[in-house]
């Protein structure tokens, strides 16, 4: 009986638990509006978290001067303008089900320091938590279905 409680703890589950953690990063199609990427996370120690549109400039598959026009209208660091119409959803997982962290639509923003990303939003998340977190997208983009776009969810440490 006490080899069966000691298996049943709660910590046991939580080291076998192979929830993602920040960073992670996950495709999403920009071309049709609907399109969805969705992971779970696990927060560990206290973290700021920031959700945005990423792309690699490496993973592209698309002529040199198509990237170009491409990155420049939609991604470029000096376009200060909202694009990108995208819903986030962010569930926290209780004993009870699921509370809504963000459930809202977002234009993206240049994050000025980047030329392949746009952020959605950053928020202060619960430590040792696991979330959902769901980006959906709102409106659609025709001439992004050849560019490889990404959801990246980060973090920076809190001090």
């Amino acid at each position: 009986m006490a080899l069966l409680s000691f298996l049943n703890a709660g910590w046991l589950v939580d080291l076998f638990d192979s929830t993602s953690t920040p960073r992670y990063t996950m495709a999403i199609d920009l071309s049709k509006a609907g399109n969805v990427a969705e992971t779970d996370i696990r927060i560990d120690e206290k973290y700021s978290v920031y959700v945005e549109l990423y792309y690699d400039h490496r993973e592209q598959k698309i002529s040199r001067d198509r990237y170009g026009e491409i990155s420049d209208k939609y991604f470029g660091r000096y376009e200060p303008f909202p694009i990108f119409l995208v819903k986030l959803t962010v569930l926290k997982y209780e004993k009870n089900g699921t509370s809504i962290v963000a459930n809202k639509i977002y234009y993206t923003s240049s994050l000025g320091r980047s030329y392949s990303s746009r952020g959605i939003d950053k928020f202060n998340l619960q430590e040792g938590s696991k979330y959902h977190i769901k980006v959906e997208t709102v409106e659609d983009y025709p001439e992004l279905a050849e560019f490889n776009v990404e959801v990246a969810i980060g973090y920076i440490k809190a001090k």
